[in-house]
């Protein structure tokens, strides 16, 4: 629920008065917009430079599929 706001300039004038509708309407604007933006994962995974996953891969030709396979 919300209520008008007032807006007043320092001497107490009132400036600008924001309905209940406005408000509301701007809240589920930014709520929509922020759902939005909200994926499966929020914490991005970070990709690992191809010239190191290069480096790795020659220093251990063994992959974790190659793993797996022997454990199971």
């Amino acid at each position: 629920m919300f209520y008008q706001v007032r807006i007043t300039r320092p001497d107490g004038t009132v400036k600008k008065i924001v309905s209940e509708k406005k408000l509301n309407r701007i809240h589920w604007e930014n709520f929509q917009k922020s759902e939005e933006e909200i994926g499966l994962v929020t914490a991005s995974k970070q990709q690992v430079p191809a010239w190191v996953k290069q480096k790795l891969d020659l220093e251990y030709p063994e992959t974790y599929s190659d793993l797996m396979k022997n454990k199971g």
